[in-house]
């Protein structure tokens, strides 16, 4: 509890007033593409989006797009080894990964199979906007509990710039940087980077990868061509990622030493094919067109399959009125994961079936506006097919004893969302949003199921309010959420473990604040997140939704001590909560801690930076992900831990021109 106290009278501490009044409003006329393709202000968005810019990124120290979206209010990211971190929006708990939409550069990467956010590297991202709640009309399946944008840098009307970066840091941890762009005539723009990265990890090897490094490389080419009133652009991507592994340790291992080897050893290597392209053109005062089109590509080496999904958009908008519009979309989507080994079954190899996954959309959004109040209605219709097998398996000997192929059909998918907007001030809007979101069950769902197949339904009702005052910002809202045929992992019964729905409700009541405070020289931030999920009826009536922590809580400052020299804090905490897979609320909550970060910048006149920083400072020692089993055999049910990093150095050098 003195930790709770501690960080709620920072957030008091930090409220005092000062001078500075244009960074707050430039907070709230900044636009954002993720609820409207065609670019909208924060401050004229009926919906609850929180936008992680470059600047606050490079400040923070952030590493990874995980660490990027630490602290937002309401995001909570989940890590096991050897998996890509797992981002939930508002407490979906353990089906996190298939509750958020994942997009790069407006292009879907979360779908048939998962995507390795940390393959995107943070020098590479122009900002994130991380919209909560209220993305299931222009996103459709998944968006239960959001969507997650991950806009990368565009090439810039210059004729030539350019630079690199070197950084060293703990675990024999090596990254680089390079870039280079510039301008072909008056309308051509390029740039072309790439990164790397090597590690030895926090974690200690199995002995069999004792001497192996994790590395990760990444190469961006862009163009874009500039019309009149609009552009063309395409952007390609290739990244490799070989990490190495060790699984989660028991209560007492984890209280002994969280870096020893856990329970398995493995390692993963994925190379990743993305190449996105846009077109958008004013035709007229009244009439924009957008076009999204893009193919994503993964070769799993170790697991030796082959995914690769195609998606298309396009989208025309048209002005009715002052600040009135009407947007008509469609998107399809066709994906298809080969397997390339054989599968041994009684006995005999037989080639595994593909997975396959489409989906055919088409919406409508219209925004009305009378004076101050601003109106939003939107409406998609979608069509989702999938064609996956599940696996039988002897239940003594666990041999494969039977392949079935199966399908699934969700043919009437309907979301629709209404807004009401008040634009109150020059600078402060109140904003109420309903949305209906959908889910249905994913390939890798479907693949262990039990009992009936039904779509999880989510009703989001949220009540919000943005404003600047003096040198203040503030965004706060509040939510409801309520959840019919909840899609979770049943991990209770000791001889069974399988996806299904829940045969009652699940509710969610929270709140969310973010508050930063702009001096002259310094910047203070305030950011809080409360939720309480519920179990409404069914079995579990009455409980705690697992894996879903009721606090999170993050305070933190920018300094600039003088010119070109900057320092930055920042302070987590996360409270208490079940396992992961603890619906029955079998185990006590834990896992609660208080992490520090702290950086330092130099940026000299000449394009040079030097910087550096530690991450968790005190070495706190907490889990990423905490799960359960239920096992009768050997020590019998008990938690089981995956360590977070322990305490990190970096140092770095940049360069730019």
């Amino acid at each position: 509890m003195k930790k709770k106290f501690m960080l709620l009278a920072l957030l008091i501490l930090g409220g005092v007033n000062v001078f500075a009044e244009e960074s707050p409003v430039l907070e709230l006329k900044q636009t954002v593409v993720t609820s409207d393709s065609f670019g909208t202000p924060v401050r004229e968005t009926a919906k609850n989006i929180t936008v992680i810019s470059a600047k606050e990124i490079k400040e923070r120290g952030a590493k990874t797009v995980d660490e990027a979206l630490q602290g937002v209010p309401g995001v909570v990211v989940r890590k096991m080894d050897g998996a890509s971190p797992m981002i939930d929006l508002r407490g979906s708990g353990a089906t996190a990964q298939f509750n958020t939409v994942i997009l790069l550069d407006g292009i879907p990467v979360s779908g048939l199979a998962g995507f390795d956010l940390n393959t995107i590297p943070v020098e590479e991202i122009e900002k994130i906007e991380v919209l909560q709640g209220a993305g299931a009309v222009m996103y459709g399946d998944g968006a239960i509990g959001g969507v997650v944008n991950i806009i990368t840098k565009a090439p810039i009307n210059k004729n030539v710039y350019g630079g690199a970066g070197l950084e060293v840091g703990s675990w024999r941890t090596i990254r680089n940087n390079v870039y280079l762009g510039g301008k072909i005539g008056d309308r051509f723009l390029l740039n072309a980077s790439y990164s790397g990265n090597t590690s030895k990890d926090y974690r200690d090897r199995a002995l069999q990868y004792k001497d192996k490094e994790d590395k990760r490389d990444s190469l961006w080419l862009r163009g874009k061509y500039l019309l009149n009133n609009g552009s063309i652009a395409v952007n390609y991507n290739h990244s490799e990622d070989k990490d190495y592994y060790t699984g989660s340790l028991s209560k007492a291992q984890f209280d002994d030493n969280p870096r020893q080897v856990g329970s398995w050893s493995g390692y993963t290597y994925g190379i990743n094919d993305i190449l996105n392209a846009k077109y958008n053109q004013k035709i007229n005062d009244n009439i924009d067109v957008f076009l999204t089109g893009g193919y994503y590509h993964n070769r799993d080496k170790f697991q030796n399959n082959s995914t690769g999904e195609y998606f298309i958009r396009p989208e025309v908008k048209l002005i009715y009125a002052k600040d009135s519009y009407v947007t008509l979309g469609f998107d399809y989507r066709d994906g298809n994961r080969e397997f390339k080994d054989d599968v041994l079954v009684n006995g005999v190899n037989q080639k595994a079936p593909d997975d396959k996954r489409k989906s055919y959309a088409g919406y409508v959004m219209n925004k009305s506006t009378f004076g101050n109040w601003q109106f939003t209605q939107g409406y998609r219709r979608e069509k989702v097919k999938y064609e996956y097998s599940s696996k039988v398996y002897d239940p003594m000997t666990w041999q494969l004893k039977e392949i079935k192929p199966q399908s699934a059909d969700y043919s009437n998918n309907d979301s629709f969302e209404f807004g009401i907007n008040y634009l109150y001030s020059d600078t402060g809007n109140i904003f109420f949003n309903y949305t209906r979101a959908l889910r249905t069950p994913t390939i890798q769902d479907a693949g262990a199921w039990y009992g009936p197949v039904k779509t999880q339904k989510n009703d989001i009702f949220e009540l919000g309010l943005r404003d600047a005052y003096k040198n203040t910002s503030i965004a706060t809202s509040v939510f409801y959420i309520n959840s019919k045929n909840e899609i979770y992992y049943d991990k209770t019964n000791p001889f069974s473990s399988n996806n299904q729905n829940f045969d009652g409700k699940v509710r969610r009541v929270g709140a969310q604040l973010s508050l930063a405070h702009y001096f002259d020289k310094l910047t203070l931030r305030e950011r809080v997140s409360y939720i309480v999920p519920k179990v409404k009826s069914g079995i579990y009536n009455g409980n705690e939704f697992a894996g879903v922590s009721r606090w999170t809580l993050n305070a933190g400052a920018t300094y600039n001590i003088i010119k070109g020299l900057t320092a930055n804090a920042d302070v987590y905490y996360q409270s208490k909560y079940y396992a992961e897979d603890d619906f029955d609320n079998y185990f006590s909550k834990g896992n609660d801690y208080v992490t520090v970060d702290v950086s330092l910048s130099y940026a000299f006149e000449n394009g040079i930076e030097l910087y550096g920083g530690v991450s968790n400072l005190f070495d706190k020692k907490y889990a990423n992900a905490v799960t359960s089993t239920r096992s009768t055999w050997g020590a019998g049910p008990r938690k089981v831990y995956y360590p977070a990093d322990g305490r990190s150095v970096y140092a770095g050098i940049k360069y730019t021109f």
